[in-house]
């Protein structure tokens, strides 16, 4: 067997062993975790990676059950009637001038229902997992994208979302477009899986994947290092 192949060999075998040991140490060495002593919804905006968003909750809707916002370069109208949503993009006279007009949009639930211009509290329960849904909005006229409509409520403070609407504990969040934040996305999961931290992703897997990348690494340096000695 050549020097290149045990080196390879040596690479293979002691990333394996180093994976091991260190996915296997116990939970007493890791150091001190803390406990929560609060939940804290997760804002879906680090998730979804919306390029502009609106947020907004019970509290930002008028007596009326109405709430204004701009986004993504167009006036939008969010209207509560009691049971549920509406949400339309304003249409415009000259560029300014609002005449009660709206491009209504229908809400359509990530396993595909489509809800309708309507969003009932009910549909929400019924589509929600652990208090999270995402809905992809589509315009009622012409069927173009008009962005994301995520809702998200602590479960174990509120059984149904209306009634973590009437405590103004039911987030929406209207989004549209991706953040160019991707590169930065995919490096932090390179990173999660060299160090054995890929999320919901077995241990055994985990150092199946990644093991043969780390050889690899390790090959090519040491290649690089043992073809530079003779120039140091």
């Amino acid at each position: 067997m050549s020097s290149e192949q045990r080196t390879f060999v040596f690479s293979i075998t002691f990333i394996i062993i180093f994976s091991v040991l260190i996915a296997t140490i116990p939970i007493g060495l890791l150091g001190r975790g803390e406990t929560p002593d609060m939940i804290t919804p997760v804002d879906p905006n680090t998730v979804a990676g919306f390029s502009d968003s609106e947020e907004f909750m019970e509290g930002n809707f008028t007596e009326y059950g109405t709430y204004d916002y701009e986004l993504n370069t167009q006036n939008w109208y969010c209207t509560n009637f009691g049971s549920g949503f509406a949400l339309g993009a304003k249409i415009l006279v000259l560029g300014f001038l609002w005449l009660g007009g709206l491009e209504s949009v229908k809400f359509i639930s990530s396993d595909g229902d489509d809800r309708g211009e309507t969003l009932l509290f009910t549909d929400i329960d019924s589509d929600a997992e652990d208090g999270f849904e995402s809905y992809e909005l589509l315009f009622v006229d012409n069927g173009n994208a008009a962005g994301t409509f995520i809702i998200y409520w602590d479960t174990t403070a509120y059984t149904t979302s209306y009634a973590a609407w009437s405590s103004d504990a039911l987030y929406c969040i209207h989004g549209v477009g991706l953040e160019s934040t991707a590169v930065i996305d995919i490096g932090s999961l390179l990173i999660d899986l060299l160090t054995l931290q890929l999320p919901e992703v077995p241990l055994l897997v985990n150092i199946l994947i990644v093991v043969p990348i780390w050889a690899g690494i390790v090959y090519i340096l040491w290649y690089i290092i043992k073809e530079m000695i003779p120039f140091l």
